[in-house]
């Protein structure tokens, strides 16, 4: 009983198998690597400004990321229902639909209960020195405002995205 090792035809047939599979390692690999070749140089920026913007910039895609896959949760989450409790009998689908519609209900009570709760406690926006009348809280940059452009527009399209679910 000789074990074989694979060829370059099975390797071949693996990976066009799966594909999306072997990209997303590839991706972390490569994610991992520019992550050490970066930090060092990055943490060397003496000039706290600059500094921030480095890491500000190396965050973004990152963040465009994250925020699209927010976006796609809402409503991955509903079509499953929705194929979900078609596919249920009517009985089922009824007591089901209740228990759904309680559960939604209780989350969204709690989650407004604790979103209520430390607002009061944290008190966000509540500044302890008053500023004077000319006086910015910090300096708004050129690139601030082009990355905020892009941030919004995705929270814009959630927006939309919502309404149009709701």
């Amino acid at each position: 009983m000789a074990v074989s090792l694979p060829g370059a035809s099975d390797i071949g047939r693996y990976v066009k198998k799966n594909l999306l599979l072997v990209l997303i390692i590839i991706g972390c690999i490569l994610g991992f690597i520019i992550g050490i070749v970066v930090n060092e140089p990055v943490q060397g920026i003496q000039d706290p400004e600059k500094k921030a913007t480095a890491i500000m910039l190396i965050g973004f895609p990152g963040e465009l990321l994250m925020n699209m896959l927010k976006m796609l949760v809402l409503p991955l989450i509903v079509a499953s229902l929705v194929c979900a409790m078609a596919s249920l009998e009517s009985k089922a689908a009824g007591r089901i639909g209740r228990r759904t519609v309680i559960y939604y209900l209780s989350t969204t009570i709690i989650a407004a209960v604790v979103g209520i709760v430390l607002t009061a406690a944290i008190r966000p926006g509540k500044i302890d020195k008053p500023m004077n009348v000319g006086e910015s809280m910090e300096n708004v940059r050129t690139i601030d405002g082009f990355l905020d452009l892009l941030r919004y527009k995705t929270t814009l399209l959630k927006q939309i995205l919502y309404i149009i679910t709701k």
